[in-house]
């Protein structure tokens, strides 16, 4: 048995607003949470750790990330896996959704067999692999951002069971954009299999959106980017995602916490309305987080899209669009309080919120009992000290 000791320990759950436990001790034991008690009833038997006066969270949980440390989850070998898993381990997410793009499905495969090989295999030094969060190809033209057009496409039955074969089932995540042709074969497939339907890289008024929300696509793909607001069309003004978003409380999204792609006023924007418990904070990250270069490729090294890092966000070489983000989710979490968004919905947002969005809330998010001993010591300005994945200090 070990014991968390001397430090702030964040409290999550579903029913309250949670708060910070001050003067108590964690205790997590054959890798699942025990409980947390009074200093002073700490077992005798317990190994003790100190936080040195710094934050006890849960272990982050990113729900959208492709890459890090110089890798890529389509890079297609399982090194370039354990060095994207690796790289946001050491900055705090201790479970992830492997992110792929809009791709030639022969990446795609081949990228698909590994991850699902490396998480049947274990998590090693990295985040957990909680399943995949596929992001295309069935996207709009109209709203591509920096997913590769040419390989855009609509549904067919025989291609979601190919690709999801390929997943062995373990498709957690699929976004795409609900006014493409064949969406109620897709969204009707979603729901048989479980899966989470997102908007995304779409079109869609509205309208249209919050038909997809009754269809099952629940969730909206980093909130402002490549999403619609109010526009007008033929003369006449519609409303977008963002506004489908705030009017149906059921929607969850994300918002990327990079710093660049979301501006302050609009994350306390998306918080006031949508809530902590609604509004995930992802890394969206591409291959060149964690690392110093100036130069990057987004998606495989071999048939990616080229892209620079500038003004700490990459971006396509002709600067027309983002590339995707350079952040880890202790970055994020920093941003968000530096922001103005308050400590506990900043944690939650980074942990119990994307646990609950992807339906692993069961086993991760917060420090409750029974649950994974997946946990992060910061320091007070909330840096990654350490880092504790199922019970096993990683750092």
């Amino acid at each position: 048995m070990k014991a968390i000791t001397g430090g702030r320990i964040v409290l999550l759950d579903k029913n309250t607003e949670g708060s910070i436990a001050d003067g108590c001790t964690l205790l997590y034991d054959k890798g699942k949470i025990i409980g947390i008690v009074r200093d002073e009833v700490i077992p005798d038997c317990a190994e003790r750790i100190d936080a040195k006066g710094g934050y006890v969270l849960p272990g982050f949980v990113d729900i959208h990330v492709h890459g890090g440390g110089g890798s890529d989850f389509l890079d297609g070998t399982v090194e370039d896996i354990r060095t994207v898993t690796r790289t946001h381990a050491l900055h705090g997410t201790t479970s992830i959704l492997p992110t792929t793009l809009t791709c030639p499905n022969e990446v795609l495969f081949r990228s698909l067999d590994l991850i699902i090989g490396e998480m049947e295999r274990g998590s090693g030094d990295g985040a957990e692999i909680l399943g995949v969060h596929l992001e295309g190809p069935y996207f709009s033209g109209a709203s591509k951002g920096a997913q590769a057009v040419a390989e855009q496409r609509i549904p067919t039955l025989e291609e979601l069971e190919e690709i999801n074969a390929h997943a062995k089932g373990h498709i957690v995540r699929w976004d795409a954009a609900p006014e493409l042709p064949n969406m109620d074969l897709f969204a009707a497939w979603l729901r048989e299999h479980g899966i989470l339907g997102s908007i995304g890289h779409s079109a869609a008024d509205a309208e249209c959106s919050l038909e997809a929300f009754e269809k099952g696509f629940t969730h909206l793909t980093h909130m402002y980017c490549a999403t619609t607001t109010e526009h007008k069309k033929d003369q006449k003004v519609h409303a977008g995602q963002i506004e489908a978003v705030y009017l149906e409380d059921g929607f969850t999204t994300e918002l990327i916490g990079d710093g660049c792609h979301i501006p302050r006023e609009t994350m306390q924007l998306v918080f006031k309305l949508k809530g902590a418990k609604k509004t995930a904070l992802i890394t969206d990250a591409m291959r060149a987080a964690g690392t110093d270069c100036e130069r990057s490729i987004l998606g495989d090294r071999v048939s990616g899209t080229p892209v620079i890092i500038e003004d700490g966000v990459a971006k396509l070489v002709d600067r027309t669009f983002f590339a995707g983000s350079i952040a880890t989710l202790d970055a994020a979490l920093r941003t968000a309080i530096g922001f103005g968004i308050p400590l506990i919905d900043a944690v939650c947002s980074v942990t119990l919120t994307p646990a609950e969005i992807i339906g692993f809330d069961n086993r991760k998010g917060s420090l409750e009992s029974g649950k994974d001993a997946d946990i992060v010591i910061t320091d007070p300005s909330l840096s990654v000290c350490d880092v504790i994945i199922g019970g096993r200090s990683i750092m």
